[in-house]
């Protein structure tokens, strides 16, 4: 029987922009000395400027192979799946143990997850940490009856303090009643969680079947509560904050509002590189502050004291200068310093960022580069201060930090977009009129540095994907309207493609994970000019619902043979079949639609009607008398894995499920 039967259905000066040429001084580069020749934009010799022009190219529109930022968010979830699940929520602690103001963004957010959770029935379980001795002083964290208490005032919900080892084997039912929340004890009481331990991971997990991560502050860590536990829920999604954060983030990448100035603090030039590159080459101006500004100022030949200097980063500052020159972008830098007396800290002095005197060290960016700062500001459209101004950070003098705040609070919001990253810029606008509203904001800049370094961050890889991109369907396949039929795990395509050669009423669905069988079948289907044939390389476990949802006609058959070969251990050749995955095949198939799955090991069989039949709960049946499973292949083609097993003599177990 034919498949045919299963559709059963140039760079420019900105004008009146100073620029002036400087002669870099003898600088090691590599092996040999060379004299580089930096435009760049001096502070002390430009008063005034107007305008601020910038230079559109390939640079600016940088694409970060991102995609493992698209996750499934509790947003996107089916509401009607959470009533009477066990949902795990990782919280952010800091949002409850800073001032409750209304203006909070962040902690209303937090709180609508659990609120949403709540109303839709589902039974909450939460796990978060707090520093108990950073934060000695707050009643709150005293105990975590005292944290329960405070949750509980919040939400206006029961909250039921949990202590000892998390996980829902310490919960007397009794005392869950009337669907209370359950906090669980601070997770920094436990190793388990900071080395990401399985054992622990799996008592976090116990007895859930959904995890909600609403702790993106936490993204760049490998911690039980937000990577292992994810291992050991049908479902891991991003919360309300997590969402938004994430969003936030990729605003920084961003360069739709222009021009861009970054103004970029703290130290440690080395480790920072690729970050600084990729800023370098997205925006249109670049101001260092800290202990980083005296590594460009060293760079463009300005004598600087040696114990300023990273010696390991001087290949790396000049990269840096000559990717600005090639861009023909400005990077400005202090033109003086506030500076602390050696021997008396009560002692304060000015000083020329040339002319730096013994016995006084730097400790901010002094009131002329201030100056400078706000004279700029007005003439950008997006702003990111990311890493704190001062330059010895043992110090406590923040006079740049604080007026650099005031200089962006006067900045008009409604063409300015302005981004926060770390607690020193965040403090800094803290307290000012709607200050929340107006500005993105990062209080962890581990998170945004980690991301600017296009490192992956765990907390967000270990989420559940959807699918980032909307599938053309008119465009990928001549009528959109036919039958579709979707073989998961299609491999190097020759199962679709012949199918497709055979039955032109119907349209093929190819989801692979491997990328580079992928792009060798769509340039198969290019040679071929197929219109009812597309693959697509994604983990289908987690994306199916996203991708086949939008498909203007009817699902009426889905495939899954020989899946995730791995021949040292068997039980991960049928891991994809997962919980997720037969929900979302099972609500998309039309009645009487189908589910193919074969293997040449009977126990990967079982093992995959056993997850459809129960996850199904009575909505697929297996079609026929298919109780040997040993039915013939019904579509008179053979995958390539198939033949190979047919030609050594072995047999193929096959099964047919029906929806009903």
């Amino acid at each position: 029987m034919l498949a045919c039967n299963f559709h059963l259905g140039s760079s420019r000066s900105p004008s009146g922009v100073f620029w002036a040429t400087r002669r870099c001084g003898d600088l090691l580069w590599g092996q040999r000395r060379s004299r580089l020749k930096c435009t760049i934009l001096c502070c002390e010799l430009q008063k005034s400027t107007n305008s601020v022009h910038f230079q559109e190219d390939k640079c600016s529109s940088i694409d970060q192979a991102t995609s493992y930022m698209h996750v499934q968010s509790l947003r996107n979830f089916p509401i009607e799946k959470l009533c009477g699940e066990v949902v795990v929520v990782r919280l952010d602690s800091a949002h409850f143990l800073g001032p409750v103001e209304p203006c909070n963004l962040s902690l209303n957010k937090t709180l609508l997850t659990i609120k949403y959770l709540y109303e839709a029935r589902a039974k909450v379980v939460i796990v978060t940490s707090w520093d108990t001795v950073v934060q000695s002083d707050n009643p709150v964290v005293k105990s975590t009856e005292a944290f329960a208490e405070y949750l509980s005032s919040l939400l206006q919900v029961g909250v039921i303090p949990v202590n000892g080892t998390p996980g829902l084997a310490l919960v007397k039912k009794e005392e869950w009643v009337q669907n209370d929340i359950i906090l669980f004890e601070n997770l920094r009481n436990y190793k388990g969680e900071v080395s990401n331990c399985n054992d622990f991971s799996q008592k976090l997990a116990s007895g859930a079947a959904i995890f909600v991560n609403d702790s993106f502050s936490l993204s760049h860590k490998i911690l039980a509560s937000t990577v292992g536990i994810t291992r050991f829920c049908y479902a891991s999604l991003a919360g309300f904050h997590f969402e938004e954060e994430l969003m936030q983030l990729l605003k920084i990448t961003d360069t739709t509002r222009r021009p861009y100035i970054a103004i970029i603090g703290g130290s440690n030039f080395l480790r920072n590189t690729p970050a600084l590159h990729l800023l370098a080459s997205l925006c249109d101006g670049m101001f260092f502050v800290g202990k980083l500004s005296f590594q460009i100022i060293n760079g463009l030949g300005i004598p600087v004291p040696s114990h300023f200097i990273e010696r390991n980063a001087v290949a790396e500052v000049l990269q840096l200068i000559q990717l600005a020159r090639d861009r023909n972008i400005p990077i400005y830098y202090p033109t003086d310093f506030w500076c602390l007396n050696n021997d008396d800290n009560e002692r304060v002095g000015i000083f020329n960022s040339t002319d730096l005197s013994y016995g006084w060290t730097p400790a901010d960016i002094g009131p002329s580069s201030l100056e400078k700062i706000s004279s700029l500001i007005p003439l950008y459209k997006k702003i990111l201060w990311i890493g704190p101004t001062n330059y010895d950070l043992t110090q406590e003098f923040s006079v740049g930090v604080t007026r650099l705040g005031q200089i962006l609070e006067k900045a008009n919001s409604d063409i300015c977009d302005i981004i926060l990253v770390g607690n020193a810029a965040c403090k800094a606008v803290q307290g000012m009129s709607d200050s929340s509203f107006r500005y993105t904001k990062f209080q962890n800049a581990s998170v945004v540095w980690e991301f600017l370094k296009g490192r992956i961050l765990p907390g967000i890889a270990a989420l559940d994907k959807c699918y980032p991109y909307q599938i053309p369907w008119s465009t990928v396949f001549s009528d959109p309207i036919l039958p579709l039929v979707v073989d998961i795990g299609s491999g190097n395509g020759l199962f679709l493609f012949q199918m497709a050669q055979n039955c032109k009423k119907s349209n093929f669905l190819g989801l692979e994970m491997n990328e580079k069988l992928v792009i060798r079948c769509l340039q198969g289907l290019a040679s071929d000019e197929k219109r009812n044939l597309y693959f697509v390389s994604t983990n289908a476990t987690s994306t199916f619902r996203s991708i086949v949802s939008s498909y203007p006609g009817h699902l009426t058959l889905v495939t899954i043979q020989c899946p995730n070969p791995d021949f040292n251990k068997e039980q991960n050749r049928w891991r994809m079949v997962r919980r997720m995955l037969v929900e979302a095949v099972t609500d998309l198939l039309e009645p009487n639609g189908k589910v193919y799955l074969q293997s040449d090991v009977e126990s990967v069989l079982l093992g995959m009607k056993e997850q459809f039949i129960s996850y199904s709960k009575g909505r697929l049946v297996v079609d026929g008398d298919n109780c040997a499973h040993r039915m013939e292949n019904p579509f008179g083609v053979a995958s390539d894995w198939e033949r190979h097993v047919l030609t050594r003599g072995a047999p193929m177990y096959r099964m047919m499920l029906r929806k009903v």
